[in-house]
């Protein structure tokens, strides 16, 4: 025997065997029942020796819904932030102790306290500040009186007693002027008799002359001293005041900018003392921009200044903020209700209503998806549970429209030719009747029929492959 033969006979038994088995299962599934079979009503091979499978025209309710993901967070939220100013931009300040998140607080109860050592510091170095400069300002002010003082003094006193002095230094030049000039006639007349020699007549008109001399010197002090001495030393005196008066005001403007300095200082010490500023529950604040959900507010860690420590979020006033694509973004409107399905509360189904559509989309997460445009829309929940906090994940099903018991068929078994909608029904001999339909809502998966279709009636569900097209006659 050939051994072309003796292998076709050595599997000959396997080809009958598996025969077999498919006359069998053929036989029996018509005895299987109808909870059993697929959702998929039969599939056939046509006269083209084209498979086809079909599905039936069902009538039932319609949901379209918008399925997508978001965080919880409260929409009445209130954030409690570092005051602590640093001494630059990078300047932190440590957390020294802090109430344990979740806990409920009252207003005006203790949240935070931060470390104040340096600002204790700097109070008692600006303390020493302000010391010095209100000593400045109390010795330019004593300076500013002295200077009054002797305004006072020179023009009531020093000025009238020279001017005395000059006055009857003036007097005495003049009576010794008149009594040097009668001595001179008495002298003449006793020169004339010859009881004097003439050097003794010389000598009192040098006297004379002398006392004409000391005269005139008297008379130009007192003109000097009332004239220029007198206004030089008013101007002296007067200039000095204006001086004092500047120091002062220079000196206390310096107090004055050392005492906000201080006050700052008491003021930053107070801020380092954290009250709530509202009643609500203690929420850390996390590093969201950070790949990892690490929480950075502990006690022993930094934090800036305008630093968000902690939020107060009302409980009685959650929403959850979804992420919606570009695609499915138009049909959300406010006012559409939604069902909302928590990962941490798997058996807790609870009930919201959207209140805001964002007409921007979010940064992108990465430049990678840049292309992505996600759209936040928030929803507020209605009756939150009391162990519902913000940061929990949360699926959002928005209900977009819900209609009862209408006719429908998948997606998949329509065709869409210029804004006319066809489908392909098989008749028993597996030839396809091209039939145009009226659609009217369609969700992700299912289109509501109008028209042209009956209750039952079986279509093509894979009408879209490219061989069943091409055996289509499609107006």
């Amino acid at each position: 025997m050939h051994p072309r033969h003796k292998r076709y006979g050595a599997f000959e038994p396997t080809v009958v065997l598996g025969l077999g088995l498919i006359a069998l299962i053929g036989f029996s599934w018509q005895f299987l029942p109808e909870s059993l079979e697929s959702p998929i009503d039969s599939f056939f091979e046509a006269e083209d020796e084209h498979e086809y499978l079909t599905t039936a025209a069902v009538v039932t309710p319609f949901e379209h819904v918008v399925i997508e993901r978001g965080e919880i967070e409260s929409s009445s939220n209130v954030e409690v932030r570092c005051l602590v100013r640093g001494r630059s931009s990078s300047s932190s300040v440590n957390i020294l102790e802090i109430i344990p998140e979740g806990t409920w607080v009252e207003e005006g109860e203790f949240l935070v306290r931060l470390d104040d050592a340096e600002l204790q510091t700097r109070l008692i170095q600006q303390q020493i500040i302000c010391s010095n400069s209100k000593s400045s300002v109390i010795e330019s002010n004593a300076l500013m009186e002295s200077a009054k003082l002797a305004l006072n003094e020179y023009a009531e006193g020093t000025y009238i007693e020279t001017l005395a002095k000059y006055q009857s230094e003036v007097f005495v030049a003049e009576e010794n002027m008149r009594r040097a000039a009668e001595y001179l006639i008495y002298s003449a007349r006793l020169a004339e008799r010859g009881y004097i020699p003439d050097a003794q007549l010389d000598a009192d008109q040098f006297a004379l002359e002398k006392s004409k001399k000391e005269l005139g010197v008297a008379n130009t002090q007192l003109e000097v001293f009332t004239k220029y001495t007198r206004e030089r030393m008013m101007t002296q005196l007067n200039a000095a005041i204006r001086t004092s008066e500047a120091k002062v005001q220079s000196r206390e403007k310096t107090w004055e900018l050392d005492e906000l300095q201080l006050k700052g200082i008491e003021d930053q010490i107070k801020l380092c003392y954290i009250t709530a500023p509202v009643a609500g529950q203690v929420v850390y604040e996390q590093n969201r921009r950070s790949s990892s959900s690490t929480i950075l507010i502990e006690e022993g860690m930094p934090v800036r200044e305008r630093q968000i420590i902690i939020n107060l979020p009302d409980p009685a006033k959650m929403r959850v903020v979804a992420k919606v694509h570009e695609s499915r973004i138009g049909f959300i409107s406010p006012g559409q209700s939604t069902q909302l399905q928590l990962d941490s509360l798997m058996e807790t189904s609870l009930t919201g209503t959207v209140t805001e559509v964002s007409e921007y989309p979010l940064p992108p997460i990465s430049s990678y998806m840049s292309h992505v445009k996600e759209y936040p829309v928030s929803i507020q929940i209605d009756n939150p549970p009391q162990d519902l906090r913000p940061g929990m994940t949360a699926q959002a099903r928005i209900l977009i429209e819900s209609l009862e018991d209408v006719l429908q068929i998948p997606i998949e078994s329509v065709i869409e030719r210029e804004d006319r909608y066809f489908c392909a029904i098989p008749d028993l001999e597996g030839k396809l009747e091209v039939r145009e339909i009226t659609v009217g809502s369609v969700n992700d998966t299912n289109l509501v029929v109008s028209s042209g279709l009956e209750e039952g009636e079986l279509v093509v569900l894979n009408v879209g492959d490219a061989d069943i097209i091409s055996s289509l006659e499609l107006p």
